[in-house]
């Protein structure tokens, strides 16, 4: 198996699969066939292949947050009290555990991370940011800002 950071190459054909999919991650083998004018079995040995390698970690099925009752959408830039070892490495198994956190990116400039957080309200945001996430012993601080409306969202790569 390849590392994460390892690039690994496609033809055109691996991408015409990979964008078919993320369009209709429920795509059968015969519907990724003809839109790619390639056999069934072909088509399965190039995603099974995909997946092997890393390049498909996993399929899942999106949710709308708003039908679901998550329609608070706030961004965290949070700074730590040190970048020591200790502190990274205990925020960032806070932050995989911590459901409202939908996404934890490492940034460059003044702070040290961007989390996006989906809770259902205001009142559970203020819950999870003075209850758990400025609580936890490596925060040193953390500044909100929120998502008025979604004008694009999309988990599809530009391939």
């Amino acid at each position: 198996m390849n590392s994460k950071s390892e690039k690994i190459t496609l033809d055109a054909l691996d991408l015409a699969i990979l964008r078919h999919l993320q369009t209709d991650g429920l795509a059968t083998l015969d519907a990724l066939a003809e839109a790619t004018a390639m056999s069934s079995a072909s088509v399965w040995r190039r995603v099974r292949s995909m997946e092997e390698t890393g390049i498909i970690p996993r399929r899942v099925a999106l949710v709308d947050p708003m039908r679901v009752g998550l329609t608070l959408c706030a961004f965290a830039d949070v700074s730590l009290q040190d970048h020591s070892p200790t502190h990274r490495n205990s925020f960032e198994s806070f932050v995989q555990t911590a459901a409202e956190v939908m996404e934890c990116h490492a940034t460059s400039g003044g702070r040290g991370y961007l989390l996006k957080i989906r809770v259902a309200d205001m009142a559970e945001y203020e819950a999870f940011l003075m209850g758990r996430l400025l609580a936890h012993p490596s925060v040193a601080s953390a500044n909100s800002g929120f998502a008025l409306r979604d004008v694009k969202y999309t988990t599809a790569l530009p391939l």
